[in-house]
């Protein structure tokens, strides 16, 4: 035998309910109808008095509507119309009543009060038509007259008549614009006080102006006298909308009055159906004991079977949830129907849990391998949040932060964490951060980005790394120096063996020889001075003889000595500007020394023929010269470390690599600075600055679109106070994110810190600022600037760096360099 189903079993009993409930709104029915029967015939009495007031009030409200939106008009057409329809409404209302009615004395005072609102409302507009029109006069001339009081080279007294005359236009414009009769007579009163201060002779274009204003604002049909009767003529029509309001009140009561005498009707109607609806109640409530009664069997027939297999479930889940694997229900409960169903997927529940239990030994066995991993790197390890609080980190983290592991407790932020430890980032290349901690601490940070947010910070001790990298670059100096004083040595030798030999050739040498042997000598002694001057310069500790020098002669007395030290394979170009006066203050000899150096390094760069141009211009208030080569040029690689100290890249060992490397420190020494730019196959050209003696700054132009990329608020602040006034837009971003979103927009130029939030950042978006747009330019400041600028080869004249803090002749120095290098381009 099929089981029924306990949705077929509560359908069951719903039928049954609903049968009951058909009786009983039958019998509501049969009530409700007699009710309605005696209500008819009551609306029928009370329908007529209901209605004439509703329409009364209808009225009243529209004409309450209409009578204020007269004020607003402007036209006066518009006003007569609107007024001939507020007239319709109250005659209108007056048709509806009986003659002896007292409303009719009310509704013609209403009748009156349109009119006078109508007259004052049409003048108002007009009156406001022309105040609107001297307004629109009054702007313009405001506008000339503040033209001409801002004309920085007109007399000091004629700026002031055409400020006068721009506030009296002001207070004229005051007026046009006042709400009521006191402010007109204030502006007024201030247009009369500056009126007096304009006295004597004018210039003819300030006396038609002063005639013109004069025309404006007085007379009958001057601006205060039309602002007067304007506002007059709206007092007027406020009036009468008040005598409107009161009409309309009044016919809203009589409506009221209507209202209450048919309510009154049906109460009456009301207390006589009262008796009938308490017979329906009765029958009803009958009926509804007997729905509730047959309601309640078939509740407790289907609780009985529902309820009892539904705490079954709910006790074995239970059971399940608390870890009772065994927990079993009988197969053969309710089948067929939803209970039935619930055990199959209580079955169904109990054999997931099963696999979850498996799945989770799983997951603890490689939690476990993982906090082993984590236990086991040297290194300090910490998982960030995508706000960079500390989510996890293993044992090693503390230690190598120096810091108390409590500290690390409590979801930190990780740069705080490292900033209070006294923790100072460097620079570094990308992807790498340089920590140092006081002058023997060094670490490494490097951070990857998770997929589902955060990162992943990894940060190295390389203290002792770095002492062994140190150690090494000592030990590679100590054999440059090696090298060098060798051939030191060789040099001093050959010069003593010339001094010696000469001084022995002179006890028994004739007089005339004796002079030759001193020359000799002298020579030797000269070239001695000069190498030990070429070591000093290397070290920055030379003496310098600085002296006013006029640098196109300097240049040009060297080419001849440039010209015979060059292979005759290459061709020396020299391009000066004798007429133009470029002074500078420097030793002489050690510039045409290092303009030499340069020269002959280009030489030798230059395989067969060739050409070595030298150049020499003014850029501001710095003077340049250039010595460009035609030759194989310098990859990134060795471009990088062209100017350090015992750097050399010639295949076959020769020289000391102190060529640049003298060069360099005589130029910084004597305030200059040196810039190389090279690419392979494209030639190297070296370009010298030095200040002019005597030059004025030169005014930074105003620049365009800027971002400026700062994480420190007292150093943005000071950066924004310095390129603001630069600056036609000035963009602002506090971290690095901000800062690629930013770059979707167009820009001139970006000004980036180098180390945001921990991270060496400045350099990607400097490349991603300049890949971007190529007219854009990038300046990266930084508190600790590194030795090499990695971009500057990268994108020549359209990055550099400054250092920290920022001052207004360095910034105005380093975007002058910027925009020069981008004319020169």
């Amino acid at each position: 035998m099929t089981r029924l189903s306990v949705r077929s079993r509560l359908l069951g009993a719903l039928g049954l309910l609903a049968a009951a409930v058909l009786i009983v709104g039958i019998i509501a029915w049969g009530a409700l109808s007699r009710g309605n029967d005696r209500m008819d015939r009551l609306l029928g009495d009370t329908l007529a008095g209901v209605d004439q007031a509703l329409t009364l009030s209808r009225q009243a409200a529209d004409l309450a509507t209409l009578a204020p939106y007269l004020l607003t008009l402007d036209s006066p057409f518009r006003v007569a119309q609107e007024g001939q329809e507020a007239t319709r409404l109250v005659d209108g209302i007056a048709a509806g009543l009986a003659a002896e009615d007292a409303l009719r004395p009310t509704l013609a005072e209403m009748r009156g009060a349109i009119a006078d609102l109508v007259r004052d409302a049409s003048v108002r507009a007009e009156l406001r038509d022309r105040t609107l029109r001297l307004n629109a006069e009054l702007a313009a001339a405001e506008r000339r007259y503040a033209a001409q009081s801002a004309r920085v080279t007109a007399p000091l007294q004629a700026r002031q008549d055409w400020l006068t005359l721009q506030r009296s236009a002001a207070a004229l414009l005051g007026a046009g614009r006042s709400e009521n009769l006191v402010g007109v007579g204030e502006f007024q009163r201030e247009y009369t006080r500056l009126m007096q201060r304009i006295t004597g002779q004018r210039p003819a274009d300030e006396a038609v102006e002063l005639t013109r204003l004069r025309a404006i604002a007085e007379g009958p049909e001057g601006m205060f006298e039309l602002r007067r009767r304007e506002l007059a003529r709206q007092i007027g029509a406020e009036a009468a909308l008040v005598r409107i309001r009161l009409g309309a009140a009044q016919v809203t009561a009589e409506g009221a009055a209507a209202t209450a005498r048919a309510q009154a009707a049906i109460a009456a109607e009301r207390a006589s159906t009262t008796t009938a609806i308490a017979f329906a109640k009765s029958t009803l409530l009958l009926v509804v004991l007997a729905s509730a009664a047959l309601a309640l069997v078939a509740a407790l027939f289907v609780s009985g079977y529902v309820t009892g297999n539904l705490r079954a479930i709910s006790e074995a889940m239970m059971r399940l949830a608390s870890g009772d694997r065994q927990t079993r229900l009988p197969r053969g409960a309710g089948q067929g129907d939803e209970i039935g169903k619930l055990f199959h997927a209580f079955r169904i529940f109990r054999a997931n849990a099963l696999r979850l239990d498996r799945s989770h030994r799983q997951m603890a066995q490689r939690t476990a391998l993982y906090e082993n991993m984590m236990a086991g790197i040297s290194d300090g390890v910490a998982i960030l949040s995508e706000q960079g609080q500390i989510v996890a980190q293993n044992a090693r983290l503390a230690p190598v932060l120096r810091v108390d592991p409590a500290r690390l407790a409590g979801r930190p932020r990780l740069m705080e964490v490292i900033g209070e430890a006294g923790w100072v980032p460097d620079a570094g290349q990308p992807g790498l951060g340089i920590l140092s901690l006081g002058e023997t601490h060094r670490a490494e940070l490097r951070e990857s980005t998770l997929p589902a947010g955060g990162s992943v910070v990894l940060i190295a001790d390389a203290t002792e790394r770095r002492q062994m990298e140190e150690r090494l670059r000592q030990i590679q100096r100590i054999e440059a120096l090696g090298k060098v004083t060798g051939e030191v040595a060789h040099d001093f030798g050959n010069i003593l063996s010339t001094i010696s030999g000469s001084l022995h050739l002179m006890d028994r040498a004739p007089p005339e020889r004796q002079a030759a042997l001193r020359q000799s000598m002298a020579s030797a002694v000269d070239l001695g001075a000069a190498l030990t001057g070429r070591l000093l310069a290397f070290a920055r500790r030379q003496h310098l003889e600085p002296e006013l020098v006029e640098l196109p002669a300097l240049v040009e007395g060297i080419v001849d000595l440039v010209g015979l030290a060059l292979p005759d394979r290459v061709e020396l170009v020299v391009a000066t500007v004798p007429e133009e006066s470029l002074p500078v203050r420097v030793d002489p000899g050690q510039l045409e020394s290092a303009l030499l150096n340069l020269c002959l390094n280009a030489g030798q760069a230059i395989e067969g023929a060739g050409r070595v141009t030298l150049r020499v211009a003014r850029a501001g208030d710095l003077a340049v010269i250039e010595v460009a080569d035609t030759g194989a040029g310098m990859p990134p690689e060795v471009l990088a470390h062209a100017m350090e100290p015992f750097f050399t890249a010639r295949a076959d060992g020769t020289g000391t690599g102190l060529g640049l490397a003298m060069v360099y420190g005589f130029i910084r020494q004597s305030g200059g600075d040196i810039a190389i730019t090279s690419a392979p196959g494209q030639g190297t050209v070296v370009r010298l600055t030095l200040p002019l003696h005597g030059a004025v700054p030169v005014a930074v132009p105003r620049l365009g679109r800027v971002l400026l990329v700062e994480d420190n608020p007292e150093e943005r602040k000071a950066a924004l106070a310095l390129l603001g006034p630069l600056c036609a837009e000035l963009r602002v971003a506090e971290e690095a994110a901000g800062a690629l979103l930013q770059l979707a927009r167009p820009l001139d130029l970006i000004v980036t810190d180098l180390s945001l939030a921990g991270r060496i950042e400045g350099w990607r978006l400097a490349e991603a600022a300049l890949q971007r747009w190529p007219a854009a330019r990038a300046l990266v400041v930084s508190g600790h600037l590194p030795e090499v600028d990695p971009m500057s080869s990268r994108f020549p004249g359209r990055i550099t760096t400054l250092a920290k803090p920022l001052t207004a002749e360095a910034v105005g120095a380093a975007l002058t360099f910027l925009l020069r290098k981008t004319e020169d381009a």
